[in-house]
């Protein structure tokens, strides 16, 4: 026995064995971990090679079974703030509220679930490389698979600039892909040697990464001297730390209504020069309930000289029905309301009930269990762009940020000296890494449409990123403050391929996905390289 088959037989061995199991867990857990701490983001360029080797070997039914133990431990990991969010916004004791989790996470599973079938199929059915279905069929069915609160591998790559360049082509989709066909190269190489890195196609996916990773150095070397030369907007942040509720709170002490703390830390940054001044999310200020709330808002923002985006809930009854938007709204520094930007993007079950919503009497019976939180919100009709202190300010509010396509969307082909400010309140989740993940995402779509991005977040970490994807200015998380920062700024710049053509990048994985299911179907490769399996759902005969 060679060498190489040796080390084939004893991996074969141990993936088979129970310590299949423990690989696929491991994968879930280096999937997560970039997500926790972007420090560890060279993890995720490796974290598919422990579910491949688990896989060897495997029925269609073990392997969608070590697929789900790879997502509960990725979710769960990811997650794990989710038992203290249902906590806080249902106010549900332990253990209800860890079992609710608990069902969440087994859904969400269920997609990695899907993607080991998928490999496994593919396997048995076909000869085609795994350089390409592994990383075709995971961005397909991850990028497709319905979840409450959505997130992409590339997300947890923020820290690894030169990396995420390219996702002004693709989107964050482009550097799953990526990602994952990195991981199909580590596999080869040591379950096999250089030996399986020596064929046409490994030299192709070589070729690949180093395009991805060439580009990305050359991108980011242009942008970093582009953006030395622009002059610079003052644009500050409000960053009250408010505790959540479900009850509408009363005013802190001191304060009231027309005249909360936030207004007070806003004329602070007027005075430091702030030209526009963003607030976070909110539950509830006023404004449109109250003229006496709405007339102090205009005649402090008028006085201080600024201008000012803040959100708040909105009440409209024009169509014939009470209806609640969750609406951001835009001052300029006369005071003058320029506009209302009305969420699009709803949360389900936090701001509608999906398919109960339609059906009158479960509808009914939903809402008095789930409270009055999940009072129906309508959605928005599109995107608004405002022109506001010299800027084309693009606001969005709190999980629309995590809709690659739709925010792209949002700059479409007309980016030139366009702003996104996004509008938080992540205090529901605890003093977690989620408002750090969120504010990670936000750095991919920065690069993905290549413009500035104020992040406000309720507690934190507030911050503004550039279109290069470095951050500029990061607040501290949990803590109340406010500051101003000079946000490099050109009217000329902004826009990318990928905000003019958002679903390009997918619309060829689907294809591609499509393709691979069609020639399982109609070109199986034999009853005796199905029962005969080599032991690896990744490996052939050949190099390639």
């Amino acid at each position: 026995m060679n060498p190489t088959t040796a080390r084939g037989t004893a991996s074969s061995d141990l993936a088979t064995g129970a310590s299949g199991w423990a690989l696929a867990a491991l994968s879930g857990a280096l999937m997560a971990a970039p997500c926790l701490d972007t420090r560890l983001f060279l993890l995720g360029w490796v974290a598919f090679v422990p579910l491949l080797y688990a896989l060897r070997g495997r029925t269609l039914g073990q392997s969608y079974l070590l697929g789900v133990v790879t997502g509960l431990v990725f979710w769960v990991a990811m997650f794990y703030w989710l038992p203290e969010f249902v906590h806080r916004i249902k106010e549900y004791p332990a253990p209800y509220n860890y079992l609710l989790a608990l069902l969440l996470y087994s859904y969400a599973a269920q997609a990695f679930g899907l993607i080991a079938f998928a490999l496994q199929w593919l396997h048995r059915r076909t000869r085609l490389p795994d350089l390409l279905t592994v990383p075709v069929v995971f961005v397909a069915v991850f990028s497709a698979f319905p979840m409450l609160f959505y997130l992409r591998l590339g997300e947890g790559q923020s820290a690894f600039s030169v990396a995420i360049q390219a996702a002004d082509i693709t989107g964050a989709h482009g550097l799953d892909f990526m990602m994952a066909l990195s991981s199909v190269l580590a596999y080869r190489l040591l379950s096999g040697g250089w030996r399986r890195l020596a064929g046409p196609g490994a030299i192709g996916a070589l070729a690949c990464l180093g395009l991805w990773f060439g580009y990305g150095v050359i991108a980011l070397r242009h942008w970093d001297q582009e953006i030395a030369t622009w002059s610079s907007k003052r644009i500050g942040i409000v960053q009250p730390n408010d505790q959540v509720s479900l009850a509408i709170p009363p005013p802190p002490k001191g304060y009231t209504r027309g005249y909360p703390p936030e207004m007070e830390m806003t004329e602070n940054l007027a005075r430091q020069g702030a030209e526009l001044v963003v607030w976070p999310e909110a539950r509830y200020k006023g404004y449109f309930e109250h003229s006496i709330v709405r007339n102090e808002y205009i005649a402090r923002i008028a006085a201080a000289g600024t201008s000012l985006l803040f959100h708040d809930l909105e009440q409209d009854e024009s169509a014939g029905k009470r209806r609640y938007f969750n609406s951001a709204v835009l001052l300029d520094a006369d005071g003058d309301q320029l506009g209302v930007y009305r969420k699009v993007k709803r949360v389900a079950f936090g701001e509608y009930l999906p398919v109960v919503a339609e059906v009158g009497f479960l509808r009914e019976r939903a809402e008095r269990y789930l409270g009055d939180f999940l009072r129906e919100i309508t959605p928005g009709e599109g995107h608004q762009s405002f022109t506001v202190a010299g800027m084309r300010l693009v606001p969005k509010i709190c999980y629309e940020s995590a809709f690659p396509l739709f925010m792209a969307e949002s700059i479409g082909d007309d980016g030139a000296g366009k702003v996104l400010a996004i509008l938080s309140q992540d205090g529901w989740f605890g003093e977690t890494r989620q408002p750090y993940q969120h504010l990670w995402g936000s750095v991919l779509r920065a690069v993905e449409s290549r413009v500035p991005v104020v992040h406000a977040i309720n507690n934190g970490p507030s911050g503004v990123i550039l279109p290069s994807g470095r951050i500029v200015h990061q607040a501290p998380a949990f803590v109340q403050t406010a500051f101003v920062t000079d946000v490099p700024y050109s009217a000329e710049s902004g826009g990318s391929f990928f905000s003019r053509h958002p679903t390009a990048f997918l619309w060829f994985i689907y294809l591609g996905f499509s393709g691979l299911m069609l020639i399982s179907a109609i070109r199986p490769i034999g009853a005796e390289r199905q029962e005969g399996m080599p032991g690896n759902i990744a490996q052939s005969d050949s190099p390639d």
